[in-house]
């Protein structure tokens, strides 16, 4: 069997050009999309909150403003207009990118921050090398099998003590059995060390999360150069809009506060649950939240509605038609690379395939020696 057998009828160096140009024409016409996107919201952001805020105050109480000051009015007006208009200035592609690049950094901080918590506590509990004393009332406990399995609410990075906690059993083991434990302890230490090093350094090659450190500094280019890296931009720049609305409905909320419009003002972590969807919310206008919380009124368990503003692009879309045109395109485009990403990653496949055949066909220069002898 000859060699042209084994032999593509694609070249796979000369394929993954080809995406890299198209990757390079795609996106140009990205970033035209994504700047009249972000212009077209800049032009309906004033409107869409001042609508949020008419209908937020409209639900708890309709006279509440009309009763304030004059002065007091247009205070509270002025502020949420320079509020907007701060937000605006942001509202461009190079201070989403720039946006995009402090989210990286500040993931990579948290990564390390957690990663370097978890070896303080393996290192406090190898070296202490004493189980956790057992409380003055344990509750009672059935007896489990050998290698069961124990399920509990509390996670084991708060409380790594409380899990690797031995059973009473254990106490009058021999002090190999001890050493043994403080062996695979050493062990995992070893591991998290491994991965923290690994988190804080590495750049993870195959998934294209670096992809925008070059954007800017790149000579010749202003995205980046290849598809799944392109379509990782893409993402990226939605979650970066997403904190810029999130971060102005906060700021709006936290003036309505200081107006004595609202009486309540929720963390940002919660607006960041809600966004992720884990929080169930209830229906009310677009960009109003809506969110039932539990509150015990003597033995009475009753339930209380707090409302804020939370502007959210679906809503702005889904009130504007030149918004969901833009956001069309944007989807188009994004559908138009994931083939692109299936493509890349098959040429990829084929080109270290070549590669390692060449490597595998080709004689080393040692086996010629011995060859040669």
């Amino acid at each position: 069997m000859s060699d042209s057998d084994f032999r593509p009828a694609y070249d796979p160096a000369e394929q993954l050009a080809l995406l890299q140009r198209l990757c390079r024409l795609r996106a140009i016409a990205l970033y035209r999309e994504q700047a009249l996107y972000l212009q077209v919201l800049r032009e309906l952001l004033a409107g869409a909150t001042r609508q949020a805020l008419f209908n937020l105050l409209g639900e708890v109480d309709p006279s509440r403003f009309s009763r304030f000051p004059q002065s007091t009015r247009q205070n509270f007006h002025a502020s949420v207009n320079d509020l907007i208009d701060r937000c605006n200035v942001l509202l461009t592609v190079e201070q989403l990118m720039q946006l995009v690049r402090q989210m990286q950094e500040e993931q990579r901080r948290q990564q390390a921050h957690a990663s370097r918590s978890m070896l303080q506590q393996l290192s406090r509990q190898s070296l202490n090398g004493e189980p956790e004393p057992e409380p003055s009332t344990p509750s009672p406990q059935r007896e489990e099998p050998s290698g069961s399995i124990q399920l509990s609410l509390a996670s084991p990075i708060d409380s790594p003590q409380d899990n690797a906690a031995p059973d009473p059993v254990a106490e009058s083991v021999p002090d190999s059995a001890e050493d043994k434990s403080s062996g695979d302890l050493d062990v995992l230490r070893s591991l998290f060390e491994l991965a923290g090093d690994a988190m804080q350094q590495a750049q993870q090659p195959i998934e294209p999360h670096g992809a925008l450190d070059h954007s800017v500094e790149s000579d010749d280019h202003f995205l980046p150069r290849e598809p799944d890296a392109l379509l990782h931009w893409i993402n990226a720049m939605d979650q970066a809009l997403e904190r810029r609305l999130r971060n102005l409905s906060h700021a709006v909320n936290v003036q309505m506060l200081r107006s004595g419009l609202a009486q309540t003002l929720l963390p940002i972590s919660l607006l960041d649950a809600v966004l992720r969807g884990q929080v169930e919310t209830q229906p009310t206008a677009t960009n109003v939240l809506r969110l039932r919380l539990p509150l015990a009124v003597g033995e009475l368990d009753q339930d209380m509605d707090v409302l804020c503003v939370l502007l959210r692009s679906n809503d702005l879309e889904f009130d504007s038609p030149r918004l969901r045109q833009c956001r069309k395109r944007l989807r188009a485009h994004h559908h138009a690379l994931l083939t692109m990403v299936r493509q890349q990653r098959h040429w990829q496949r084929r080109s270290l395939d070549r590669e390692a055949r060449t490597h595998w066909q080709t004689p080393s220069d040692s086996t010629q020696q011995l060859s040669g002898d």
